[in-house]
């Protein structure tokens, strides 16, 4: 859809860009034209306060605009009313000659055509000329104009593919801009949304209390587990973790001590986890780390590490000090009896069970 959108934006601006720039292209040669007749009106003015003779006045004002060329091509010429060649800057070798029955590669009596617009009020005149320096006659539009008072026919124009391989380059050029600032702001927004997204995602299988990935995520992330315990020789392994008499804590210590203490027992594990470990909180007072160990002794060595860190806190409410302990039931996975991640957490909880009938404050496997 966005590329889609992107060609169709880029094929209607080029459309309304490049006939903007046509315009504004021919505006332009009307108003240079405009300018001309400016300058000869200048000189005409001199010649009518007798500053200057006639024949001074239009040759001054000739060689001014046969010296204000502009662009690539772009000049003024002249021609009187009889049809002869005046002013002609790019092609100097035809002033003097009479146009009068010229004809352009297309057959169209050229100078015929410039008399009617110019004695009409002035207008373009499309026709075929050559360029500077080449014989070849090249598609051109001239907006021509009439000074009565000397009779003359002024013009200037546009090649018609020069203009238009102006316009294309303007064009992309303005179009690349404007893509660049358009991928630059769907990356933006991609970027944006893909982090908010991630967060959404990380609030969904975080535990706000803990930060511990939560038993939503232990869902998502078994299979990914169960495939990379094919690929290694440790074993994966569930370490089920529950708070011994934690209804207790709440009830005397109160609420916000019980958070305090699942917070640190949460830090403790994370403390101690390798990096490749998931630490969860599976509910309440509940915790699981999951994890690929080498034997059952390095299991058996980090349950028993965070059991005993615990141990060892001491949590304060108000003048009083009170300490906890946790249980924790250990499983392996078993490729051949156990077809699913379910059943090798059904077994630690088991062995968590075990654990709490054996008198708590230890751990089973």
């Amino acid at each position: 859809m966005i590329i889609i959108g992107i060609v169709a934006f880029v094929l209607f601006f080029y459309h309304s860009f490049s006939t903007s720039l046509e315009e504004e292209k021919k505006a332009q040669s009307k108003n240079f034209i405009e300018s001309a007749l400016g300058i000869i009106q200048h000189f005409h003015q001199l010649e009518l306060s007798h500053k200057l003779t006639t024949t001074d006045a239009q040759k001054m004002a000739m060689r001014t605009l046969e010296s204000a060329t502009y662009g690539a091509d772009g000049y003024f010429w002249i021609n009187d009313s009889q049809g002869k060649i005046l002013v002609q800057p790019y092609m100097p070798n035809l002033v003097g000659l009479n146009m009068t029955n010229w004809a352009d590669s297309t057959g169209k009596y050229i100078f015929k055509e410039f008399a009617r617009e110019a004695k009409n009020g002035g207008g373009w005149v499309s026709y075929t000329w050559p360029k500077h320096n080449s014989a070849t006659e090249y598609p051109k539009m001239s907006y021509v104009a009439h000074y009565p008072a000397w009779d003359w026919f002024i013009g200037t124009g546009l090649y018609l593919d020069d203009m238009k391989t102006n316009i294309f380059w303007a064009v992309f050029r303005t179009t690349g801009v404007l893509l660049f600032g358009f991928l630059i702001f769907i990356f933006t927004t991609f970027i944006i949304v893909n982090y908010f997204v991630h967060q959404l995602s990380e609030l969904s299988v975080r535990d706000a209390l803990t930060n511990l990935y939560t038993k939503r995520f232990l869902k998502e992330i078994s299979p990914a587990l169960l495939n990379h315990n094919k690929l290694t020789d440790h074993h994966l392994t569930v370490i089920f973790i529950d708070l011994d008499h934690f209804k207790s804590i709440n009830d005397i210590h109160g609420h916000d001590n019980g958070d305090k203490v699942i917070k640190q027992v949460a830090n403790v594990m994370v403390h101690n986890a390798k990096k490749s470990d998931y630490c969860m909180r599976y509910g309440g007072e509940e915790f699981v780390l999951i994890g690929f160990f080498k034997n059952e002794i390095d299991a058996i060595d980090m349950a028993e590490m965070i059991r005993h860190q615990v141990s060892e806190i001491s949590f304060k409410n108000d003048e009083y000090e009170f300490n906890v302990t946790l249980s924790a039931g250990i499983a392996l996975h078993n490729n051949q009896s156990d077809d699913s991640f379910e059943k090798t957490l059904k077994r630690a909880d088991v062995k968590l069970y075990e654990a709490k009938i054996a008198g708590r404050d230890r751990v089973v496997i």
